[in-house]
């Protein structure tokens, strides 16, 4: 009879198993969300005028994707749509913003040292400040599924649990009295 009881105790057990799971992954992507939005908010970031959610507190997904875009925006008109790495380090005297990585075509400043291109400082920026609040609007995305997650091995941890304790007072008289069935081993 011991070895009849030991599977039912073990579907128990694996049920407990999944819903501590499940509360463990709901608890961390609860805790991860808050904090991403607490970071996000303590940087006081407002949207501008001319982003696609305007004047908005940049602290949720919507509005880290609206000013990551107008940032971009911003960088690629000062850069004539160039990235990065498709400027030269220096400035020339066209003012161009594709500027020259050769120092000897560089605009010189009054020590005759090269000018480094401002545009690409500010595209590098950009992109530093793109690539944090799309990661952070992410985080956040994946908070969102960890706790749909969580709920569902919590619910489905609870239903295996069920189904184990179920299967126990089918063979056991003492289980099965408190439901009112006749086991299977009376």
């Amino acid at each position: 009879m011991n070895k009849v009881k030991f599977f039912p105790k073990l579907v128990i057990l694996t049920g407990i198993v999944f819903a501590l799971s499940g509360l463990t992954t709901l608890g961390t992507g609860i805790y991860v969300r808050s904090f991403i939005g607490q970071q996000l908010a303590a940087q006081n970031i407002t949207t501008p005028d001319d982003a696609t959610i305007p004047n908005a507190v940049v602290d949720d997904i919507p509005t880290a994707l609206s000013m990551a875009d107008i940032i971009q925006h911003h960088a690629a008109a000062r850069s004539d749509g160039l990235s990065y790495a498709e400027m030269g380090r220096f400035a020339v005297e066209s003012g161009d913003p594709a500027g020259t990585s050769n120092p000897e075509l560089a605009l010189k400043d009054a020590n005759n040292r090269p000018v480094p291109n401002s545009a690409r400082d500010t595209q590098l920026t950009a992109s530093g400040l793109v690539t944090s609040l799309s990661l952070s609007a992410m985080a956040i995305g994946i908070s969102y599924g960890a706790i749909l997650l969580g709920i569902a091995f919590t619910l489905l941890g609870l239903v295996v649990a069920g189904l184990g304790y179920a299967l126990l007072g089918l063979i056991t008289p003492e289980v099965a009295e408190r439901f009112g069935i006749k086991p299977i081993a009376a």
